[in-house]
């Protein structure tokens, strides 16, 4: 038969106690410490992620607006260039072609000195030719009009 002792359920009532009190201080509590400690440390651990995170995602949309700017001004370096390069030939053409005008009327003018020259070396000419015309027919003549005198 069973039988209830008072002192044994005492006994272990007691020594439940006692061990409860003994986990409680050697095995609960460190335990939980380490639980809170590891809880805190995964809890900064993403608080960390996240920080990270947020900082690469700042990072990012200041590169993708540096990228943006330098485009930006790659474009405006690149409609200044050819801006200046058109001018350029804009200045090189108008200076080509008052040099072109300047070298026709110098080649105009000298087509006319030597188209006057020649025309007076051909007047002289006609000249000489003339006044040996003139000679000889004074002397055929004179020679003739000896001729029929005599």
């Amino acid at each position: 038969m069973l039988s209830i002792n008072p002192w044994n359920i005492l006994w272990t009532v007691v020594n439940l106690l006692v061990i409860y009190a003994i986990f409680r201080k050697f095995l609960f509590q460190p335990v939980m410490n380490v639980i809170n400690a590891r809880e805190k440390m995964i809890n900064n651990q993403f608080k960390s992620a996240k920080d990270a995170e947020d900082e690469a995602d700042k990072l990012k949309k200041e590169y993708h607006d540096k990228i943006k700017t330098a485009k930006t001004e790659a474009d405006q370096i690149l409609a200044d260039a050819k801006e200046r390069a058109d001018e350029a030939y804009n200045s090189q053409m108008e200076d080509i072609r008052v040099e072109t005008e300047r070298l026709k009327e110098k080649a105009k003018k000298d087509i006319e000195a030597q188209h006057e020259k020649a025309m007076q070396a051909t007047q002289a000419e006609i000249a000489k030719l003339a006044v040996v015309a003139a000679r000889k027919i004074l002397e055929t003549g004179d020679s003739r009009d000896a001729d029929s005198s005599k």
